[in-house]
């Protein structure tokens, strides 16, 4: 029991919570503001001005090739660098996921109003809805209804690949885990916490990410049955 560290996960469980709540906070202010954003986007992309669609799409393929651990390192060094300021990590790791969600959302928000019947929006003009009412009443509840599952797969990704921010010191949970871990391996060398915490954390992302997958899976058979 000493040698596995479960008493020191145990004392240190009010610590973990913090890291896992700010993981949380990142993650859900990240998706909300991704959502919105990447309706805006997505609108954006589908108007016939050239120049914006081809701005908006290198931005889209900068953030899907480019992990976001090198847009996480460039925002964070970079701003400092260039602008001379004290750069927060918090605020860097919600503004990098924002804008990856933001482009994620965006092009599925675009795909899904190409895919829609054109009769839908010849229908609606001839009723003399002016465009703003059209997307409004028209193509966005049916959008909506078509990206929940995958705003929900968002939540999940969002979730797991806030570990990467302890590389910009944000205390998020893996980074007070490691924490936790150096000051077990300084009192006791022949300690397993690594092993343990590992374990512990294994489950923890287990407890939080699985539910979303199902309801994600649910989501995702409702809408195909519509």
């Amino acid at each position: 029991m000493q040698n596995l560290g479960i008493n020191f996960i145990i004392k240190s469980l009010p610590r973990i919570m913090d890291g896992i709540l700010v993981t949380i906070k990142i993650s859900i202010i990240a998706l909300i503001l991704s959502v919105i954003l990447g309706f805006i986007i997505g609108i954006i992309m589908t108007s016939k001005n050239k120049l914006i669609n081809i701005v908006l799409r290198i931005l889209l393929e900068a953030f899907r090739l480019i992990h976001p651990i090198i847009w996480l390192f460039v925002f964070f060094f970079g701003v400092s660098y260039l602008f001379d300021i004290q750069t927060d990590g918090i605020v860097v790791s919600i503004i990098v996921f924002t804008l990856w969600g933001s482009f994620e959302i965006g092009d599925l928000v675009r795909s899904y109003i190409k895919s829609l019947p054109k009769s839908q929006l010849e229908s609606s003009m001839a009723l003399g809805l002016s465009k703003v009412q059209i997307y409004v009443y028209v193509l966005l509840p049916q959008i909506v209804l078509r990206i929940t599952p995958s705003i929900v797969n968002l939540a999940t990704r969002l979730i797991k690949t806030t570990t990467l921010v302890f590389l910009i010191g944000v205390p998020e949970v893996l980074k007070v885990s490691q924490n936790i871990i150096q000051v077990v391996y300084y009192n006791n060398p022949n300690s397993y916490i690594s092993f343990t915490m590992y374990l512990f954390l294994l489950f923890i992302y287990f407890i939080i990410c699985y539910p979303l997958s199902l309801l994600s899976r649910y989501l995702e058979k409702r809408v195909l049955a519509l």
